[in-house]
Parts: structure tokens; sequence; C-alpha cells
């Protein structure tokens, strides 16, 4: 999985360090995953308005998120951090089964933009966030933190982007409130490249935190 400028997912999370980051994160995401396969619905690639001006419960205090859980498609597992690499791209877990955690955006459940990442299948089988496509607004994400609390987000969008015109601030960049941004590949996949060629993204906002 590359993410465009800052790893193939896409990913990052962007936010304090952050334009600058933010923008090398939004980049690499448009690279994503490469071993993924191919077969995902083609959605609009359009920034939408309702997803870029949300409210949120209220951000609670930064704490490692350590596992998440998204029942309606039955995905869950523990999280990892992701940094940057050398080149200034993110990072992707090297296993396709394990989800990640940009940790040099915000974490899941404090005010800004979290992002979290994972590959959609390898050529051993189907990675973590499979069946991501298949989510809908109105699911749960749920997201385990050290601290012992559990940040639960609610589903707000759903959409794909070409990874050349991947909206990085959209996905890294704060809006409004405490969001949650989870990020693999999909789209068609090129057989030269053996890579997707878009990156499929769930927007989802802080509902509360138990």
């Amino acid at each position: 999985m590359t993410i465009g400028s800052r790893s193939a997912l896409g990913v990052g999370g962007i936010r304090r360090t952050v334009v600058t980051v933010l923008v090398v994160v939004a980049a690499l995401v448009s690279v994503l995953l490469s071993g993924c396969s191919s077969d995902a619905p083609a959605a609009s690639n359009a920034a939408a308005s309702s997803t870029s001006a949300v409210k949120t419960a209220p951000g609670v205090a930064r704490s490692t998120p350590t596992a998440f859980t998204i029942s309606s498609i039955n995905a869950s597992g523990s999280l990892i951090s992701l940094g940057l690499n050398a080149d200034g791209t993110v990072q992707v877990p090297a296993d396709y089964r394990q989800a990640g955690w940009y940790q040099q955006g915000p974490a899941p459940g404090e005010q800004g933009s979290a992002v979290i990442l994972g590959h959609v299948d390898s050529y051993q089988g189907e990675g973590i966030f499979f069946s991501l496509k298949k989510v809908k607004p109105g699911d749960m994400i749920d997201v385990a933190r050290a601290d012992g609390k559990t940040a639960h987000f609610k589903v707000t969008d759903v959409r794909m982007y070409s990874k050349s015109e991947f909206p990085d601030q959209l996905v890294y960049g704060s809006r409004g409130g405490a969001t949650l941004q989870v990020v693999t590949c999909g789209g068609q996949f090129d057989q030269n490249a053996k890579s997707y060629l878009s990156n499929v993204v769930v927007f989802s906002s802080l509902d509360s935190v138990t």
C-alpha cells in the first residue's frame, strides 16, 4: 500500500506540526496500499461540504489508541503507531491484517482529525479493511485507548478518491471537532503498478467517550 506523498494509504493525520505535515501526509495518502485487490465501488471524488464542517462530542485529552472495532463489518484488531518514512511518506503497517494510527496527528477522541489506516488486501488474502467500503453512515467505530476510555465515533460519510486527487486537507485537517478518518485503498487495480488507483475514506465524528 503506498500512499501518495505520505504513504500509500493516504492516511495521515495531520494537524499540529501540521500544516506542513498535513500537506505531506495528504500526498502520501494518495498512494495507499499496494497489495490490495480490486473491487471497490466507484464513489464521488469531490469533497463534500457536508464533510468539511462537523459537530462532535467534546474532545478529550490525548491518549494512545490501542484497538478498534467496526461491528457493522466485523472488523477489529489492535492498533500500532505509525509515523513518516525518511522520504516524507506516511508509514503503513507491514502486516496486511494490522491497522495503524498516524501518531503525528491527533489521537482518536482528541480535538482534531485522527487517522487510522490499513490494507484492503494482499496476494496472501483479505486485509484488515477488506470490507471498509461496506461501512454506511450511522455505523459506529469504537476505539479503545491506553487511558482505559473508549471513544465512540459515528460514521457520517464514506467516499472514494483517486489517489491523484486525494483531499489531504479534508482528511487530515481539522474539521471543527473530534473526528476520525479510516483509510484504505480501493477502486480499480493497476496490474502493472501492483496498486489500487483510489482510496476509500470513512469519515466519522466523536459521538461519546465512555
